[in-house]
């Protein structure tokens, strides 16, 4: 039986289903709240012990102006689940984090399938697909990770059970609304997690196989 959407999610919906009727311009991003939490909006967390290990650094590589953006690293390892959810929640509902739609960060999702050691591969690959650009659009192919329409509808397909988990009836309600928009129209954490859930620890890599150099 599902769930009643609470009124927060009900909102988001409305929003979405109502933005979808429309044309979509050609800088749209997708936002699914006009009010969208910022990172450094998020509640603020407990004191805790030093962590014992440093966050993920930067792959190490060709710095160029092109790619290159002072970003704060992603998550310590100490950081438990309820944190990490939050955080990805903010992002989920459009941060200003997760529409900046031009440059390599870290990775905005690091849950169930990140895998931090691959990020110089991930960065790699957006560097030869669209020069890290998540409005690229291509022809067939969008976003950051040149996915193909049927590509992207699959990978909502393949996060929905998760977000649902994660996130909730208003996670779900993003979701859908994400199959009905190119992935170039996503903002960057919702491209992110797409990415690696197709990588899906590397059984998904053939989709990124090839290109002008390898990755």
């Amino acid at each position: 039986m599902r769930r009643r959407l609470g009124a927060t999610s009900m909102v988001v919906a409305a929003v979405l289903l109502s933005g979808i009727a429309a044309p979509a311009q050609a800088d749209e991003v997708f936002h699914p709240e006009d009010t969208a939490v910022a990172v450094d909006e998020a509640p603020a967390k407990k004191p805790a012990a030093k962590p014992q290990s440093t966050p993920v650094p930067l792959p190490a590589g060709d710095q160029d102006s092109a790619d290159q953006v002072d970003a704060p690293p992603g998550p310590a390892a100490s950081e438990d689940s309820a944190d990490r959810g939050e955080r990805e929640l903010a992002f989920a509902r459009g941060s200003r984090m997760a529409a900046d739609l031009t440059g390599y960060l870290p990775s905005l999702y690091t849950g169930k399938w990140y895998m931090p050691g691959k990020e110089d591969v991930r960065r790699c690959i957006m560097k030869r697909e669209s020069h890290a650009n998540y409005r690229s659009s291509n022809g067939v192919y969008h976003g950051a990770y040149q996915m193909s329409s049927a590509l992207g509808r699959g990978a909502t397909w393949m996060m929905q059970a998760e977000v649902q988990r994660e996130m909730g009836d208003e996670g779900v309600a993003i979701v859908k609304a994400l199959r009905q928009l190119t992935p170039n129209k996503w903002n960057r954490y919702w491209q992110d997690r797409a990415f690696w859930t197709i990588w899906r620890n590397g059984e998904g890599s053939q989709h990124w196989r090839g290109g002008a150099h390898s990755c």
